[in-house]
Parts: structure tokens; C-alpha cells; sequence
């Protein structure tokens, strides 16, 4: 019990990678405690559903079920969890109350350890237009709406005059990372899935068709990874027949597709945004430490501040062997973070002290078709069939659920192509 004689009250905020895995923790370390009532922990979530997003690219050729990237959150975490799904407002640091705006009206929610895991958003505002006629790679909502708008465009592409056909089988994608370059893969693939389900678009293969420009602002992709992998990603990438723009960068965009900074324009009916992030921030917590990205800077326990503790993108999180450095954004440091500062959350209301975090990082790696992974294992560069076998038994293992895990596993050996699916448009659905 808390000094009042009333429950400690723990709150998490975000139902991503940090808020599911912190509340899991914290569930599991208090288990008594939330049995008893002298705790209750709270998990608010904006969304419904935890989104998986290691397998986005999976998601758009098919390989991986959308259902199977997007689990509800109530299956997720013990039934002594209260769940609220809702969008936080405001936080309240002197008051130690979290003010949220639900379908059944305004909550306050009042806290003495509050954990910030409301992660990061695509940044869409960094390109004019990119809000109104691009697309991006975070959105869980826009995913599954590009999902659709892949299948119209091949649709409409039948009718149309060949102009017009170019430009609706035309993609650009923006960013040579990992993300750009893997999203770039997948978008071909679909592609040319839908056009070879459509007699009537026979031959466009000849004719370069259909198309997708990868655009970089700089003179190498993946250019933070392992030369090797690098080297390998730009000739697999090339191999697949995507375009690519070196030292460009998107101006604008419009319903006709993009500009490039140089004037140059790329008629597109697709046009895709992997250009990063950029961290949410809750109004309340101004005064917390910020760094130059405004990520909340913690220290090696993972808190902000005294009962205030955050993880993955909307943290700056001391790297355990990195001096002066902080741990990537990415979904396995983010699992990471969670699960430690759970624990640590747990520990502290036990009466324990919280316990340093020390993931020293597995690496990371993006497929760029089956069988063509690019990545790094414990900074060895893995390539190829090594690179891609490594992630997916990688992201596997790290899916929150066993059983749908298991799921999307036996479901690769089973695959059915996007074109012969027969799914009624918006018919997906989180089951």
C-alpha cells in the first residue's frame, strides 16, 4: 500500500514495443501485489491493438497475414491489468495524474510511477504535401490502407492510357536505410504480384513496368551498417530492378507524385515517406530532460526522473558500452527497455533498488526479398540467406504472442499471393 493506505498506482502510457513489455514485466513481478490490491497497474493505449512493426514489409507482399501483426492488447496482458484505450491529453508531474480523452469521455487517472512509452510518429510534416498525398511507414492504419491502395492502382492501371498507366505503377520511396530500402523491395514485389494476376497488364515487364525509385540523400545506402552488408544491399537492390536516385532529396509532393530538390519531377501514384521519426511529446512534461531530439533523457536504470521512467524511441537511454552514447531506436532495443524498466518499476515498489541495464544489443537486418537479408548479428555482417533465416527466427521469437507466432510461422509454408486473396476492401479486421 501506498502512505495514504491507498493502492500504489503504476501507470504505463503506449501499447507499443515499451508499454506492452513494461506492463507484462511489472504484471509478472507484482503478481501478488495486483492479487492483493495494494497495487494497480494501468495501461493506457491509444490504440487497441499491439502492431508488430518488424513484419511491415511482410505485410505488403503477403507473407505475413496483417492479423497476425496486429494482436489486441487485451490478449495480451494478465486480466489484473486495467486497460484504457484512449489518447493521453495531458500529464500533470506535480499532481501525478494522467488526464486522458476515451470513447466514454475524459479520465484522470492519478499515478506514483508513471512509465512513457508513447514512442515516435512518422514524420510527415517535413515534406509539403507529404501529409495529404504520401505514405509512411510507422502508421499502423496507413499500412493497411497502402495495402489497398497497391491493389487499386494495378486496378486502374488496366484502363488507362499508357501515361497515365506509368505513373500509377510507378513508386517512390524515400530513405536508403534499412527501412527505405526493405520497403522499396516490397513494394516491387507487390507490384508485380498484382500486375501478373491481371491478364490485360501482360508484357509490362518489357516495358520496365511496374517501377519503383529508391531516393537518397546521400552516396550510399545503408551507409551505418557493415560495408559489406552496404555493398550487398546496393547490388541486391539494383538486381531487383529498383531505381535508385543517389544525393536527392524530396522537395514536395503532389496527387501527381514527387519533386526532387534539383526541379526534377517523378510522376507517381505512390509515394512513401522512410525518412524516420519524430518523438511524441506529452503535453505536461516539458520540464522533463530532453535531448537535441527531444527524447526524454534517463539515466542507467531507465528513469527520468523520481517515479517518471521511459524507454524505446521517446528516450534518450544511456548505451550500457557506449560512453556518451545512446542506444539505437529499434524494436529489439525497445523490448529490451521495456522489459528492464518493468522490472526496475516492480523492484522499486517492492522496496528493492532498481538494477542497472546492461543489453549490450543483437543487431539487426532487413529483408530484401526471401532468401536476400541484409543486417548484422553482434556486429558480424550477415548477407543473403544467413541474414534473412537469422531475422526470421529473430522476429519470432521476440512476437509478444507464442500462439500467434506459431501462427505466422506455419503461414509462410502457405502463402497465398495478395491478387488471389479476394478480400472485400477495409474488410480487415483485428480478430
Amino acid at each position: 500500500m501506498g502512505k495514504t493506505g491507498q493502492p500504489v498506482e503504476i501507470v504505463v502510457l503506449g501499447g507499443g514495443y515499451v508499454g506492452l513489455w513494461s506492463t507484462r514485466r511489472i504484471a509478472r513481478g507484482l503478481r501478488r501485489e495486483l492479487a492483493r490490491g495494494t497495487a494497480r497497474l494501468t495501461l493506457i493505449s491509444a490504440m487497441d491493438h499491439h502492431a508488430f512493426h518488424g513484419w511491415t514489409a511482410e505485410v505488403i507482399t503477403g507473407d505475413v497475414l496483417p492479423h497476425h501483426a496486429r494482436v489486441p492488447i487485451d490478449r495480451l496482458v494478465p486480466g489484473t491489468v486495467r486497460r484504457i484505450y484512449g489518447e493521453v491529453t495531458a500529464v500533470d508531474l506535480a499532481a501525478r495524474q494522467v488526464t486522458a480523452r476515451t470513447p466514454q469521455g475524459e479520465l484522470r487517472v492519478p499515478y506514483q510511477q508513471l512509465v512513457v512509452a508513447v514512442g515516435s510518429k512518422d514524420a510527415r510534416d517535413r515534406i509539403p504535401g507529404l501529409r495529404d498525398h504520401g505514405w509512411s511507414v510507422k502508421d499502423d492504419g496507413h499500412l493497411h490502407a497502402l495495402n489497398d491502395h497497391l491493389a487499386e492502382v494495378a486496378e486502374l492501371a488496366e484502363a488507362a492510357d499508357p501515361a497515365r498507366r506509368e505513373q500509377l505503377l510507378t513508386a517512390v520511396v524515400a530513405g536508403g536505410g534499412l527501412a527505405g530500402t526493405e520497403m522499396a523491395s516490397a513494394i516491387l514485389e507487390r507490384l508485380r504480384d498484382e500486375v501478373a494476376a491481371r491478364p490485360r497488364l501482360t508484357g509490362l515487364r518489357e516495358a520496365g513496368l511496374p517501377r519503383v525509385v529508391l531516393v537518397h540523400a546521400h552516396e550510399q545506402l545503408v551507409a551505418d551498417l557493415h560495408p559489406k552488408v552496404a555493398a550487398y544491399t546496393a547490388e541486391r537492390v539494383l538486381e531487383a530492378g529498383i531505381s535508385v536516385i543517389y544525393r536527392q532529396r524530396l522537395a514536395a509532393l503532389t496527387a501527381d507524385g514527387a519533386t526532387l530538390d534539383d526541379g526534377a519531377e517523378l510522376a507517381s501514384a505512390t509515394v512513401l515517406s522512410a525518412l524516420g521519426q519524430d518523438v511524441t511529446q506529452l503535453p505536461g512534461t516539458d520540464l522533463l530532460p530532453r535531448d537535441g531530439r527531444g527524447r526524454l533523457i534517463t539515466d542507467q536504470f531507465l528513469e527520468v526522473t523520481p517515479g517518471v521512467w521511459a524507454g524505446g524511441d521517446v528516450a534518450a537511454v544511456p548505451h550500457p558500452q557506449g560512453e556518451g552514447e545512446y542506444c539505437r531506436s529499434d524494436a529489439l532495443w525497445a523490448i529490451a527497455h521495456g522489459k528492464h524498466l518493468g522490472a526496475n518499476v516492480a523492484r522499486v515498489v517492492a522496496g528493492r533498488p532498481p538494477v542497472r541495464f546492461s543489453y549490450g544489443g543483437l543487431g539487426r537486418a532487413a529483408s530484401l526479398g526471401v532468401g536476400h537479408g541484409a543486417g548484422e548479428l553482434r556486429g558480424i555482417p550477415l548477407i543473403g540467406w544467413p541474414s534473412w533465416l537469422m531475422r526470421w527466427l529473430i522476429f519470432h521469437w521476440f512476437m509478444p504472442s507464442r500462439r500467434v507466432a506459431l501462427q505466422c510461422a506455419a503461414a509462410w509454408f502457405h502463402r497465398t499471393p495478395w491478387p488471389a486473396r479476394s478480400r472485400p476492401r477495409g474488410a480487415e479486421t483485428v480478430t
